[in-house]
């Protein structure tokens, strides 16, 4: 049974978008940025005209050139730019590059290159990669592999691969894989069976494509998880495919679970992963969900998870119904994760809660989570 505070720090979204979102359980955190960084509040969308007149880059850089007001030669650009990507997107990416670096600058950028993937995935990689580093270049490499994924999944696969190995590299296969397989999971799966090259990514690339596979088809999705994760003995494959279900319907997924599993390692795995899910989206409904799980390891597993991620919202809650309950033994993991929220919300009032609480071994675990030097702690 993995650690509760491993489960919590697992589920990272990957992916903010209509299909529910991904979650990465295997991966650093380092590796774990979000896909497209919003675009500022008050920064005006680009104008998408659906038609643009030609442009002639040439005449239009002169243009620029003569304009010696920053503002003014920006906006210039701006009003012209759809139609220089489609004329020449390189040319266009090149200038907005050269200019003096601000957030809007940035943010053109990204629109060029969205329109440049568009018509092609792989020049606008390239000119990602040659141009672009840190957060902006992984969050451009998974935009556009995304884009690539829906029109040429293998192609792009294989393009990524081929590159050095990089955390922007490998975020963006792997949200590649996402983006494929919801779509097209035999393929993306069969990619991977029969594709040497992928090695060590082997393992976090079949979960990302088969947590896109149950956006699009959960119930097919948890079953081939399921005996691929028996094949391969690894229970949290499948486990994070079923969180990726329960992501959209919360209700229909832990069903599923408890109808088609008896209580063993299988199902504790993806009872942890659920307690999450219930916590950040119904901690009452979760609660009621526990009274259908065996007794012992499994609901035990279940409760940390669930109260441990309902204190990252409502400490004091958790904290109540942490100390009432009777049927779960909580981790120790899963206290420190109360202690440390509900500190940090209202220290004097997890003061004056803990001392209330009964003499018992859940007041003792309190009071040894509770470490000296916490923000506002007496012991």
């Amino acid at each position: 049974m993995k650690p509760v505070t491993q489960i919590i720090g697992g589920l990272v979204i990957a992916l903010s978008c209509a299909t529910g979102g991904y979650f990465l359980g295997s991966r650093e955190a380092a590796s774990r940025l979000q896909v497209g960084p919003a675009a500022p509040g008050n920064s005006p969308a680009l104008v998408r005209r659906s038609s643009s007149p030609a442009v002639e880059p040439a005449k239009l850089r002169a243009r620029l050139d003569a304009e010696k007001n920053p503002l003014a030669r920006f906006k210039m650009a701006e009003q012209q730019l759809e139609a220089w990507v489609a004329k020449d997107p390189r040319d266009a990416l090149n200038w907005l590059a050269s200019q003096q670096s601000s957030g809007r600058r940035d943010e053109v950028i990204r629109m060029a290159l969205k329109q440049y993937s568009e018509t092609d995935a792989k020049g606008a990689a390239g000119w990602a990669l040659h141009n672009l580093t840190g957060d902006d270049l992984n969050n451009t490499l998974i935009a556009i592999a995304e884009n690539w994924a829906h029109e040429n999944g293998g192609e792009a696969a294989a393009w990524f691969l081929a590159l050095p190995a990089t955390a922007e590299r490998d975020g963006a296969i792997e949200n590649m894989f996402f983006a494929w397989a919801s779509n097209e999971p035999a393929a993306a799966l069969a990619y991977l069976d029969s594709n040497a090259g992928t090695g060590d990514l082997t393992p976090t690339l079949r979960r990302a494509a088969l947590a896109g596979w149950a956006k699009s088809d959960p119930q097919a999705a948890v079953a081939a998880s399921l005996a691929l994760s028996r094949t391969s003995n690894d229970t949290a494959q499948f486990a994070n495919t079923l969180a990726n279900w329960a992501t959209m319907d919360l209700e229909g997924s832990s069903q599923w679970l408890l109808a088609n599993l008896p209580a063993g390692n299988e199902r504790t795995e993806a009872a942890q992963e659920l307690g999450i899910i219930f916590a950040q989206q119904s901690p009452e409904a979760g609660i009621a969900w526990l009274d259908k799980l065996g007794a012992g390891a499994e609901r035990d597993a279940a409760a940390s998870a669930l109260v441990a991620g309902w204190a990252r919202n409502s400490p004091e809650e958790a904290a109540k119904w942490a100390a009432k309950q009777s049927s779960s033994k909580l981790s120790g993991e899963a206290i420190s994760e109360i202690v440390h929220n509900f500190l940090l919300k209202d220290a004097a009032g997890f003061q004056v809660w803990r001392s209330a609480l009964p003499d018992g071994p859940l007041k003792n675990q309190f009071n040894q989570a509770a470490v000296p030097g916490a923000a506002g702690e007496d012991k």
